[in-house]
């Protein structure tokens, strides 16, 4: 996704002295891009390629380490680079946050020749980050309300406390006992692996695990604090009726989900089909919400 943003920008570059590159949020560079043979070449010979570390610890004062180091964007001119075959560059990084948890993801980076800086390189970055936290922004939106659909499906069949969750959200409703932190659990369900259907929680005591999608580990799972029938809320429909006068008094998840459905229906302009695809639930589904959260 970030490397699609990073790619598009490319073509802006060409005719520059620039280099590109995305790096994880350990400093390592995952994708890197050269706009010219002589400075790919440059950067090689200076140990600059993807797979290197670039924290500060390992490479010095570089652009990527001290946005990550920093969570903010940085600009490191030709003699302020540590490493003396760097010094001929000027580079600027931002770092790549969540946008729903804030964790840093990564950084993006834009170097240039340290006798051609301009102000194009903090216009490339700030063009660069825009378009990789927009498309960042919009699968978070479509991750969250699949998470949302699967939270309120499994609580629909059980009356035990329910948290679902993937490596960035965690959804809870707030009436069950603390189970632990997120990055914690999520930790404990990635060691368990995707075959698991039961693990014991940090915080105690163990927990039935439904996944979002069985295909799709990364995608999340629901954790039922307690003894229940698996079968019985995969296909559940959601349990009890409030009254379209009473939006009001709905719990939290419920008024979550009016939200959603409410500003999707407004961003279709009422394209009932329309919405039920960008919510992934059945149009029959989508009518059934309508009718109970009047909308």
């Amino acid at each position: 996704m970030a490397t699609k943003a990073l790619t598009s920008t490319r073509a802006a570059l060409e005719g520059t002295t620039t280099w590109l590159a995305l790096s994880d949020a350990d400093g390592r560079v995952v994708y890197e891009w050269s706009s010219t043979d002589r400075l790919r070449r440059q950067l090689q010979r200076a140990d600059v390629y993807a797979g290197v570390d670039l924290t500060v610890g390992a490479a010095g004062a570089n652009g990527i380490g001290l946005a990550l180091a920093r969570r903010t964007s940085a600009i490191i001119h030709g003699t302020e680079h540590e490493d003396e075959r760097w010094k001929g560059l000027t580079c600027a990084a931002s770092p790549l946050l969540h946008p729903a948890s804030r964790e840093v993801l990564g950084a993006v980076n834009v170097t240039c020749l340290a006798n051609e800086t301009n102000p194009y390189l903090k216009l490339a970055l700030r063009h660069v980050i825009d378009e990789v936290q927009t498309a960042l922004s919009r699968a978070s939106q479509a991750r969250h309300r699949r998470l949302m659909e699967a939270h309120l499906r499994v609580k629909a069949g059980t009356r035990a406390a329910v948290v679902t969750l993937d490596r960035h959200t965690m959804i809870a409703d707030g009436t069950g006992p603390a189970i632990g932190e997120r990055a914690a659990i999520w930790a404990l369900l990635e060691h368990a692996g995707p075959g698991a259907a039961e693990v014991a929680l940090p915080a105690g005591g163990r927990a039935r695990v439904v996944h979002v999608d069985r295909a799709e580990f990364t995608a999340g799972c629901s954790l039922v604090v307690g003894h229940v029938d698996a079968a019985s809320f995969t296909q559940a429909p959601l349990r009890g009726d409030v009254p379209a006068a009473a939006a009001a008094s709905l719990g939290p998840l419920e008024a979550a989900e009016r939200e959603i459905i409410a500003g999707i229906l407004h961003e279709c302009d009422g394209n009932k089909s329309d919405a039920a695809d960008r919510l992934q639930i059945s149009r029959g589904t989508l009518y059934e919400r309508i009718r109970r959260y009047g909308l």
